[in-house]
Order: C-alpha cells, then structure tokens, then sequence
C-alpha cells in the first residue's frame, strides 16, 4: 500500500513523536512500596508465570501464544478478544503483533502487573480498564494500538482496521466525533490508509475540539485530513 501523505501541508506538530517505537508500558512509582504496583500480592513468580504460558502455546511454537491460544486465554478471562482490556493487556505486555503474544512478552507483562495466575490476572481486569482513565496512560495505549494493529513491515494502518482500532479505543470518550470521523473515512476517496501523525493528530482533535466542530481552526497545524474533514461534516450538516 503507499503511503498516504498530506498532499504537501506541514502536518508534523510538536506533541506528536514519528518514529517507529512505541513507549513500553511501567508501573509509576508511588511514596508507598506497597502500591508501586498493580497489585499488592508481592512479586510475581516466573515459574508460576511459565506455566500459565503453557496452557495456551503454539504447539508448533513452544514461545508463541497464537490467535487459538489467545482466544483460549480470553475465555479463561471471561472477555472476548476484541474487549479494550486485552488491548491494555498488551500494552503491558509491549506485544509487537496482534494476536500473538510472546514467552517473553507474556513474562514482562505479567511481572509489570504483579500476576502470575490467570485467576489473579482476571481480578485485575477491572484495573487495566481504569487505566484508559488516565490521559498519559491513555495516549501512550492509544499510540501503542498504531503499531500493534498495523502490518509489522507498513508504516500505515489500512482504514478498516484504524476504524475498527478507533472505535475500542476512542468511542466511549469522543463518541459523536469518532462515528462522524468513520463515516467520513467511508465515504472519501483520497486516502487509503492513515499514518502515525494522522492517528496521534486525531486524538489531539478529539481532546480539544468540540463536537461541533465550532472551535476548529482552519489555520492551525492539523493535517489535510482533519480539514478536509471538517470540510465535510460542515456540507453534510448544512444539507
């Protein structure tokens, strides 16, 4: 797929980092020990955490959890595969490709939450959504989903999945911007894909403007695509 471009508008702003990583997720610390991490059990127990690995791996990959797996792994937690927490989950874990989750990566997140059952990591589930509540932690996840959800060789996400990826993660807090934003995606012919300043932009725009769009300034340094989509809803708006 190419990729999309802001047909020569100066898209870059200066909250918005482009390079090719994602922040790995930790545990903040806090004055009290006891709450430096997710839990207060203690640390976990790597053997503890190895077997809990075991029930779900490849058997033709002894270090890989695969889609049969993780499917396994979200029934065992009582949520489906496609609910916000395992996302979250994967955040913690810094997984680098969706639907798979590493020994290793398995191992780092499940330490980072303190867990080294299944039972104790569905108690936790509730916490890993509380997370989403905090704005830092929310932008490094929303950022972290870009890079989870795309193709591991494309710097892009096609539109299906940035619709599908837009709607976990943004649609309980941007709801009317998110669904008019997708609708638009939809129905216009210039892009095929969006690029990591388009996707970090979006939740800027959704943080600051209003769902009317009354506060949008079209002279400001958002991309072409958050122009032409205002553009848009103000001609569907006024039909």
């Amino acid at each position: 797929q190419p990729v999309t471009t802001d047909k020569g508008k100066a898209t870059t702003h200066t909250h918005t980092p482009t390079h090719n990583t994602h922040t790995t997720p930790h545990i903040e610390a806090t004055s009290s020990p006891s709450k430096s991490r997710a839990n207060n059990e203690g640390p976990a127990n790597s053997k503890k955490i190895d077997e809990a690995f075991d029930k779900y791996q490849d058997p033709q990959d002894k270090d890989t959890i695969g889609p049969e797996g993780i499917g396994q792994l979200c029934g065992d937690l009582g949520v489906e595969p496609e609910d916000v927490s395992v996302l979250v989950l994967a955040w913690y874990m810094d997984a680098q490709r969706m639907g798979y989750f590493k020994r290793s990566e398995f191992a780092a997140g499940m330490t980072k939450l303190s867990v080294d059952t299944i039972p104790k990591l569905k108690n936790i589930l509730p916490r890993l959504h509380k997370d989403l509540e905090d704005q830092a932690k929310f932008r490094e996840i929303y950022r972290f989903a870009f890079f989870f959800a795309k193709e591991p060789e494309q710097k892009i996400l096609d539109l299906a999945t940035s619709e599908a990826m837009l709607r976990l993660i943004m649609l309980p807090s941007s709801p009317q911007i998110v669904e008019h934003f997708c609708e638009f995606l939809q129905t216009q012919t210039s892009y095929k894909s969006l690029n990591l300043d388009q996707w970090m932009s979006l939740l800027e725009f959704c943080r600051s403007i209003q769902a009317d769009l009354s506060n949008y300034d079209e002279n400001g340094a958002w991309p072409v695509i958050l122009d032409e989509y205002v553009e848009w809803s103000r001609e569907t708006w006024a039909k």
